[in-house]
């Protein structure tokens, strides 16, 4: 759903808004030599790096670069595997979850959310129907309740 175009601009933001519509597509991704020192250095070292390792073309790099992949995407069942073994691992205490295609969202919720309920890792039921009772957090004394309270009192 990202045309070359965007893709390359994407890239170029990496290295100092590189204008990388000058190289071919095609071709192993260019020799930047020292090109991204200055603004994003540890993501172009790694981009640089793999491109070489892999023998990539500007385009795998720039489509790479615009549509990265998640570690969380597959089945259901890896995805929720890869929930559990991160949750477990004590590598996460929680995630955030997010979909760029239509459905990712409903999807989650209809296909992992069910696993993970049955490994216990997701609750089945709320202790209260309020954001503020689920957290624990009690409910503050009114600031002008407290106040007529106090002028009522003799």
């Amino acid at each position: 759903m990202v045309t070359i175009e965007h893709a390359l601009d994407f890239l170029g933001r990496f290295f100092e808004h590189h204008d990388f519509s000058q190289y071919s597509l095609d071709e192993p991704f260019p020799d930047l030599g020292d090109l991204g020192r200055n603004s994003f250095q540890s993501t172009t070292d790694r981009i640089k790096r793999q491109a070489k390792e892999e023998n990539l073309t500007l385009r795998q790099v720039a489509l790479r670069a615009a549509t990265p992949k998640g570690v969380f995407v597959g089945t259901p069942e890896r995805v929720a595997g890869l929930i559990q073994e991160w949750f477990e691992a004590e590598g996460a205490d929680g995630f955030i979850i997010g979909s760029s295609v239509p459905g990712g969202l409903a999807d989650f919720v209809d296909l992992v959310v069910p696993l993970l309920q049955e490994r216990g890792l997701f609750r089945t039921e709320y202790e209260a129907d309020t954001l503020r009772g689920n957290l624990g957090v009690p409910i503050p004394e009114n600031r002008y309740t407290k106040a007529r309270a106090a002028v009522a009192q003799p």
